[in-house]
C-alpha cells in the first residue's frame, strides 16, 4: 500500500530534516542497522556531538506503527522501541536523526512472524479470510446528474464507530462507495435506489454500478491519524430500504459489511475549482526538506511511479507542502531513476476523474474526496498556525528535475492550477533530496 497525499486536516508526511556540511561533528557511534525478531523490544542508537550551536537532537521514524516509542532525553543516546511484528513479511523502517543540519540514518530490520500450524479442526481455512463488519454509520453526498451518462452520482462511506462529529478517529476503517445509479426520487429525502450493484472496472457510468475511482477503496486510519487507502479488486452491493450488504474484496481479505438504519444525505453540487490562489505563486521552499520514494507501478498504468514531498521543518505549523506525484517508464523497478522533464498528464476525455497516463507524465492534483479537502497527485499548500490557508493542484504545465555533479538536485516548475483564468506555479529549488 502506498500512503497517500492528505492536506488539511488528515495529513500524511515523512517528517525529514535538512542535511548538510557544517563544522558540528554529528555521528553515529552505533550499528547503523539494527536486527529485530518478531516480538520487538527496545533498543538503543548512539552517537557523538561536538558542536557549539544551540539545538537540539531530533529522531523521526517513518513507520510509527512499527516504532512506536522514540526517547532523545538522554545526551549521546537514543531509546526506541519495536512493535511486535504479528504479519508474515519481514519490515523495516528508517529513523532519520538530526542535529541542525547534519543528520544520520538507521534502519531497524524486523523478522516476520512465524506461522502458527493449521488448526486441523478448521474443516474451511477461508473463513480466517472473510471479516464481518456491522457498520452503524453512513455518511453520504448526493451530487445529480453526471456529464458521462444518465445515471446521478452518490457517494457514501460506511463504518463502525469511525465518524465522530464528521471527523476520522484513530484505529477505524471505512469502506467508501462512489455509486452511479438513478437519480434521487426527492431531494428533500435523498435514499440510494433499491438494487444490485457491481464494480465497474471501466467506469461506464451506467445505473446500478460502483465506480471504480478514487473515492472507491478500504480507508484504514491508523493510531497516529494517517490514513491509508487500498483499492476493492471486487465488490458488490445490495440496497433494499434502508438496509445495505457489501461484500468487498481488498487484498487477501473478503468484507462483508451490513448496515441497517437511518441515514442522511446531502446534496452537494461541485465547485468548478480547487485551487484558493488569487494570483501567480512562487513556491517558497527556504525552511523545507524534500525526499524521494519510488512506489513501482503504484497507479496500475504500467509506469514506475514517483513521489516528491517538501515539508517545512517546522511540520504543518507553518510554511510549505508541496507534493510532485509523476510517471517516468516501463521501468517499474525504479532503474530509469527520477530525473527528466515532466508534463501534466491531464484526464482522459471519457473518465474525467482518471489522469490520462504516459511516460514521464506528472499527475496533476485532483480532490480524493468532494466533501473534504483531502487531495491526491501534485498539490501544494501553505500553512498558517496549523490551518491551510492556500491550496491549489498543480494541474498544467510542466517541471524538469535535473541531478548534479555534487550530489543535489534542481527542481524547475513552470506549472499552473486549475483557477479560470489559472495561475502560475512556478519554483527554482537545489538541494538535497532524502531517500
Amino acid at each position: 500500500m502506498k500512503k497517500l497525499f492528505y492536506v488539511a486536516i488528515i495529513a500524511l508526511m515523512t517528517l525529514t530534516y535538512a542535511c548538510g556540511p557544517k563544522e558540528t561533528i554529528f555521528e553515529l557511534t552505533s550499528d547503523s542497522v539494527i536486527s529485530a525478531p518478531c516480538e520487538g523490544g527496545q533498543y538503543a542508537i548512539t552517537y557523538n556531538l561536538v558542536t557549539e550551536e544551540a539545538n537540539t537532537v531530533k529522531a523521526v521514524a517513518d513507520d510509527k506503527d512499527m516504532i512506536t516509542s522514540i526517547d532523545t532525553q538522554t545526551e549521546g543516546l537514543i531509546n526506541i522501541q519495536v512493535a511486535e511484528n504479528n504479519t508474515a513479511q519481514n519490515r523495516e523502517a528508517t529513523i532519520l536523526v538530526s542535529f541542525g543540519s547534519k543528520c544520520f540514518d538507521v534502519v531497524v530490520k524486523q523478522a516476520a512472524k512465524t506461522n502458527e500450524p493449521e488448526d486441523p479442526g478448521d474443516d474451511n481455512p477461508d473463513d480466517d479470510y472473510i471479516i464481518e463488519v456491522e457498520a452503524n454509520q453512513l455518511l453520504g453526498t448526493y451530487y445529480g446528474a453526471n456529464s458521462m451518462g444518465e445515471s446521478s452520482l452518490y457517494w457514501i462511506i460506511l463504518s463502525k464507530d469511525g465518524i465522530v462529529n464528521g471527523a476520522t478517529t484513530p484505529n477505524s476503517e471505512y469502506f467508501r462507495l462512489d455509486i452511479a445509479a438513478p437519480a434521487a426520487a426527492d431531494e428533500n429525502n435523498i435514499r440510494i435506489p433499491d438494487g444490485h450493484y457491481k464494480l465497474d472496472i471501466n467506469n461506464t457510468y451506467e445505473s446500478f454500478s460502483i465506480l471504480k475511482t478514487s473515492n472507491t477503496d478500504y480507508t484504514y486510519i491508523d493510531n497516529y491519524g494517517e490514513p491509508w487507502i487500498t483499492q476493492f479488486t471486487y465488490a458488490e452491493l445490495d440496497v433494499y430500504g434502508n438496509s445495505m450488504f457489501l461484500m468487498a474484496v481488498v487484498e487477501d481479505k473478503e468484507y462483508h459489511v451490513s448496515f441497517n438504519g437511518d441515514y442522511t444525505i446531502e446534496y452537494k453540487k461541485l465547485s468548478e475549482t480547487i485551487s484558493s490562489l488569487t494570483s501567480d505563486h512562487e513556491i517558497d521552499l527556504s525552511n523545507c526538506t524534500g525526499t524521494v520514494k519510488c512506489y513501482g507501478d503504484y497507479w496500475g498504468c504500467g509506469y514506475c511511479n514517483w513521489g516528491i514531498e517538501f515539508l517545512c521543518n517546522d511540520g504543518l505549523n507553518e510554511g510549505t507542502f508541496l507534493v510532485l506525484d509523476f510517471l517516468t517508464d516501463a521501468n517499474t523497478n525504479g532503474a530509469s531513476g527520477f530525473e527528466g522533464t515532466y508534463q501534466s498528464s491531464g484526464f482522459m476525455g471519457n473518465d474525467p476523474s482518471q489522469p490520462n497516463w504516459g511516460a514521464y507524465k506528472f499527475i496533476p492534483g485532483f480532490r480524493l474526496s468532494d466533501i473534504s479537502n483531502e487531495m491526491l497527485g501534485s498539490v501544494l499548500v501553505e500553512y498558517i498556525d496549523g490551518i491551510a490557508v492556500e491550496q491549489a493542484p498543480l494541474y498544467g504545465g510542466e517541471f524538469t528535475i535535473t541531478k548534479n555533479s555534487n550530489g543535489t538536485h534542481t527542481i524547475v516548475i513552470n506549472a499552473t492550477d486549475d483557477a479560470v483564468p489559472a495561475h502560475k506555479i512556478t519554483l527554482n529549488w537545489t538541494g538535497i533530496l532524502q531517500k
